[in-house]
This record gives C-alpha cells, sequence and structure tokens, in this order.
C-alpha cells in the first residue's frame, strides 16, 4: 500500500512539474516532437509531458541598446549613446515568427535587468535593425546641437526602425517608443555646445536690450509729438480777441487781490489798466 501511494506521489510531482501555465496576456507555442504547432495557446495551463510551450509575451517590453558611438551628420563621432526600444508583437503572428527566427528566444529578464521572467521571439532581429536605424537617425543631425533634439532623435529612430521591421515581418513588430537614455559628444564638441550656448544667450540678451531701446525711444517720440500737438493747438486758438480777454481777466484778477486788503484802493483806467492807490 505504502508502494502504491508513493508512485501515486510521485506521479503527481511529474505532472506538476509538467505543468506550463500561460498568464494573461501571453501566448503559448507548443512544440511537440520538434515541430512547431502553427497556433498560438491562449492564457491557462497545459500539460507538458511529452512536449514543450514556450510562454512569449504580447505586452509592450523594453530593452536597453547601449555604447553605441554614431557618426554625426558634420561627421563627428559621438563618444557614448543609449536608448531604450520599446515594442509589442502582434499575437497572431508569433508562431509564425518562432518558426522563422528558431533560437532568436529569450527571457526579458535576461536582457533587462529586473526585467519579467517572460518569453521573447525575434530580439535578435530587433536589436540589430535598432543599432543600424541609431546610426542613421545620428547621421541626419549635426553634433553640435543634439543635445537640444534628443525628442526629434528618439523619433526618427523609431521611424526608421519600424520602416526596416515592416520590410520583412510586415505588421508583426510595433516599435510603441524610444528613450533616448544617454548622449554624449566628444569633449571638444561639449566645449563647442558650450562655447555656442553662451554666444546664444549674448545673441539673445542683445537683441532684448535692443527691443527695450526701439520701445523707449518710441514712447518719447510720441511724447514729443502729442506736445508739440498740442502747443500747435493752442497757439492755433490765440487770436489778438481772445488773447486781450485773456488779459483782461488777468488784469481783473489782480485788481480784485489787492482791493481786498485793507487800505488799498484800485481805479480802473479806461484802457482797464488798474491805478492802484495805496494808503498807509
Amino acid at each position: 500500500m505504502k508502494k502504491i501511494l508513493s508512485l501515486l506521489a510521485l506521479c503527481l510531482v511529474m505532472s506538476l512539474s509538467a505543468c506550463t501555465i500561460v498568464e494573461t496576456g501571453n501566448v503559448g507555442i507548443e512544440k511537440s516532437f520538434g515541430k512547431i504547432s502553427p497556433g498560438a495557446l491562449p492564457q491557462g495551463a497545459y500539460m507538458t509531458v511529452f512536449d514543450t510551450v514556450y510562454e512569449v509575451t504580447t505586452k509592450e517590453v523594453n530593452f536597453p541598446v547601449n555604447d553605441l558611438k554614431p557618426k554625426s551628420r558634420d561627421n563627428l563621432t559621438l563618444q557614448d549613446f543609449d536608448a531604450d526600444i520599446y515594442f509589442k508583437v502582434t499575437p497572431s503572428l508569433i508562431p509564425g515568427l518562432f518558426i522563422k527566427y528558431q533560437g532568436d528566444y529569450i527571457l526579458h529578464s535576461d536582457i533587462v535587468e529586473g526585467g519579467n521572467n517572460v518569453g521573447i521571439v525575434g530580439y535578435n532581429r530587433i536589436l540589430r535593425a535598432a543599432r543600424e536605424a541609431t546610426y542613421d537617425a545620428i547621421a541626419e543631425f549635426d553634433a553640435t546641437s543634439m543635445h537640444t533634439q534628443r525628442a526629434e532623435i528618439a523619433d526618427r529612430i523609431q521611424k526608421l526602425l519600424q520602416k526596416e521591421l515592416d520590410t520583412s515581418d510586415k505588421g508583426a513588430f510595433t516599435i510603441t517608443s524610444i528613450n533616448v537614455r544617454n548622449l554624449m559628444t566628444d569633449p571638444a564638441i561639449e566645449k563647442a555646445i558650450q562655447d555656442r550656448a553662451k554666444t546664444d544667450q549674448d545673441i539673445a540678451r542683445k537683441l532684448k536690450e535692443v527691443t527695450l531701446a526701439e520701445a523707449e525711444a518710441n514712447r518719447v517720440r510720441a511724447q514729443a509729438h502729442g506736445e508739440a500737438d498740442a502747443n500747435q493747438i493752442l497757439a492755433a486758438s490765440l487770436t489778438p480777441n481772445v488773447m486781450q480777454l485773456r488779459m483782461a481777466e488777468l488784469q481783473r484778477d489782480a485788481a480784485l487781490a489787492i482791493a481786498g486788503k485793507a487800505g488799498n484802493t484800485v481805479l480802473l483806467s479806461g484802457d482797464s489798466t488798474p491805478l492802484i492807490n495805496v494808503n498807509k
């Protein structure tokens, strides 16, 4: 009886060890007696006593492209260039890709520190294309200005990489994004970049000073024109009669002010000129 129980336990352990679970978001590729099944297995548990099930992810994953030294458009070699490639694989095409790129199957955790323990198909194919796309993209930019063009460089790499992958596997791989993680030019270029940035700042400061000076000059000019126009209008309005009236009003005001004091007498002459008699 004990032998039977031991045998059953051994069979149970062997069955469990021969069970493969395909997680949500992944598909399984079944290989039996050296032949790969043309259909993808959905999520679930599968007995693999006489065959093997490879789990391949359909989720977005990434891998690094490090230590590249591409040349810029001005024929200067970068000291270092690192980027991260993000991509997805079309689930229905995974079995065909698995057959086409046999041996090009790797766990995500093997290429990314802290990565997922899921399989990636066609990794080396994408890696080679990513390196080529990076070299081609960098060749379209000047080394002295590419520090400010990381987004444009990433976009260009993505377009070139997607185009290359579509030439051989249309619709199989989708490059979702590119992250330019590190971009280092030659030390001499770095100094040239700093000098150029300082020159740009000096130019911007001078342009701002010129703009402010022009604005102040325009303000003074407008104020002067306004005052000149006002004086011209005032001068045009001072006719002889108006001037005589203004003079009479001034004399009147002066006479009233003097007459308001005790002991003062003011007599007006025929031409309205006040004759002042001051009594002590």
